[in-house]
């Protein structure tokens, strides 16, 4: 009994249709993340380091230039506006009966 119950689950159109788009999702997902990984391959491929030659002797002679110093800027702190705290007289309100 329990057998035929399963074959008619997995054979409903709702079940086929569940199938179906978990495979698709599944296949997309799959499809995005390869061709990720291909573009990221092909900007690899394109940027191939080549093989930098060793300095020779005369150019390991002449002197190395000094890193620059650091410069340091003097700057000044911002200043705040003074609160002003006075308001001024309260003004009436009167409403129009109509």
């Amino acid at each position: 009994m329990k057998t035929v119950l399963l074959h008619n689950l997995l054979l409903s159109l709702t079940v086929q249709g569940l199938l179906w788009t978990l495979l698709l999702l599944v296949l997309c997902f799959v499809g995005v993340y390869v061709a990720g990984l291909a573009r990221l391959g092909w900007e690899y491929k394109k940027e191939s380091p080549t093989p930098a030659s060793e300095p020779t002797k005369e150019e390991k002679k002449t002197p190395a230039e000094k890193p620059q110093e650091p410069i340091y800027y003097i700057v000044e702190k911002k200043k705040r506006r003074p609160k002003s705290t006075s308001y001024g007289d309260p003004q009436p309100i009167q409403f129009k009966k109509n």
